[in-house]
């Protein structure tokens, strides 16, 4: 872990008038303002905490916090008292204090607002300050922007008491640099930590929603929107590269991604896909070309730790309390593991690995980086290392120094641990064309400048900007 800390962002006066300036006057402009928006956000923030303190009510302890929350969709006065009489709202999680519910109308039509997004306002202010004082401290001196954590105040207040502290402890040093995506999967981490029969509550309900949905659209096409389970959705993905490819084998010159769409309706006859790619294979001069090995599959990879394997005895119910860490989908619950692999997909496997030793130092001459190589730029980079991005999914491994080749001079052991970094397909172009630049620390961290000359490092826990 990276211990240099980032300095603060120079402040300056910038004019009223951003218009005449050049580019990089302009992007000082326009940081300038945001940090301002943030201070004023942050002052809001307390505000509004304050304001609901001038409305706290005295009154006896409520139900589950999913009771009192399930009151931010009726209507005003659908409480527990007679309908129409004032009642009280506890908008945050766990011991937090209750306001009157009426006042939250107040607030709302000054601010714009509708009621419920009032309440959420609210609810989030109150959980910040009350239930996560490390983030709330750090809105407070500047460090995280108030949107952000509020965005991780709505994720903690269903929580106990236990898991929002857990979480603020977590993420108080990192959530200024951590994307959402990141923030989620700590909030995700703390549940399956300290309310694992909540855990396995989402893991159900989340299984509940799966689904097909299909809605027309004009010109003759339609949109299709699915939620399934990552392997099936990952055998999904194979199969429409195979058709895909055995389209491009018969002639068909148009996009990837427009003979995978043609593919879901070849898929759509079974017996018309197997067809086509026996018939591609034998006909065609060239090979079809098999899809990436990173993408082939779907493969599970479950690592799990020795106080997990208990969970796999065969009994019809888990402990919920055992977690499984798997391959690309990070930690779940050892349900989710025995659903996936009790619905495997056909040509799905299971496989144990090797652990992936992240302090060696791995090297080759050739430009393709081995399989062991790949599988451990994976491991330590869970996500693209562009600065705020951290997309997960399909990569690309850069050479962060451009690989020279041999014959022409270059140095022996460029594909390495040390000048590898994973970014996805995206901004690996921004790299490659963008005029974008970075290096490696000897922690690990990457350097990343911008062509207007703007400094960010990005480490294993996110993003810092520099200047």
């Amino acid at each position: 872990m990276s211990n240099t800390k980032a300095p603060a962002a120079p402040r300056f006066e910038v004019p009223v008038e951003p218009m005449g300036l050049d580019e990089s006057a302009a992007m000082q402009f326009v940081v300038e303002r945001r940090r301002r928006q943030d201070e004023a956000a942050a002052e809001e923030l307390r505000a509004v905490a304050h304001w609901a303190d001038l409305h706290r009510v005295d009154g006896d302890e409520l139900g589950s916090i999913d009771d009192e929350v399930s009151k931010l969709f009726f209507p005003a006065g659908c409480t527990d008292r007679l309908l129409g009489q004032e009642g009280d709202l506890r908008l945050a999680g766990q011991g937090a204090f209750m306001i009157s519910e009426f006042a939250v109308c107040e607030l709302a039509a000054a601010l714009g607002l509708s009621e419920p997004a009032a309440r959420r306002y609210v609810g989030q202010a109150i959980e910040l300050r009350d239930r996560l004082p490390r983030l709330y401290s750090a809105v407070m001196c500047g460090r995280l922007a108030a949107w952000k954590a509020r965005q991780i105040a709505e994720q903690t207040i269903p929580l106990s008491a236990a898991a929002a502290a857990y979480v603020d402890r977590q993420l108080a040093p990192f959530a200024h640099k951590m994307s959402l995506v990141r923030i989620s999967a700590a909030v995700d981490a703390a549940i399956l930590r300290h309310d694992p029969e909540l855990a396995a509550e989402r893991t159900a309900r989340a299984a509940e929603r799966r689904g097909v949905w299909i809605d027309e659209c004009i010109d003759g096409v339609s949109e299709i929107r699915a939620v399934t389970d990552t392997p099936d959705a990952l055998a999904l993905d194979t199969a429409l590269d195979q058709v895909a490819a055995a389209l491009r084998a018969f002639g068909d010159e148009e996009p990837e991604q427009v003979r995978r769409a043609k593919a879901v309706g070849v898929l759509a006859d079974p017996q018309y896909a197997l067809d086509l790619q026996s018939t591609a294979r034998a006909a065609s001069r060239e090979a079809v070309p098999e899809p990436r090995k990173h993408r082939q599959g779907p493969t599970i990879h479950v690592h799990l730790h020795t106080d997990a394997i208990a969970g796999f005895s065969g009994e019809t119910t888990p402990d919920v309390g055992h977690l499984a860490r798997v391959g690309g989908q990070g930690a779940q619950t050892l349900a989710t593991v025995q659903r996936w692999l009790s619905d495997l997909a056909p040509g799905a496997a299971v496989k144990v690995t090797p652990v992936v030793d992240l302090a060696e130092r791995i090297s080759v001459d050739a430009y393709e980086a081995p399989d062991r190589l790949r599988s451990q730029v994976a491991e330590r980079d869970d996500g693209c290392r562009f600065p705020w991005c951290g997309r997960k999914g399909l990569f690309d491994l850069d050479h962060i120094v451009p690989f020279v080749p041999i014959d022409d001079g270059g140095p022996p052991g460029q594909t390495s641990s040390q000048n590898l970094a994973r970014l996805c397909r995206f901004h690996h172009r921004v790299k490659t064309h963008g005029g974008w630049d970075y290096e490696r620390d000897p922690d690990g961290a990457l350097n990343w400048i911008s062509p207007l000359g703007r400094v960010y490092t990005v480490d294993e826990n996110g993003t810092y900007p520099r200047s």
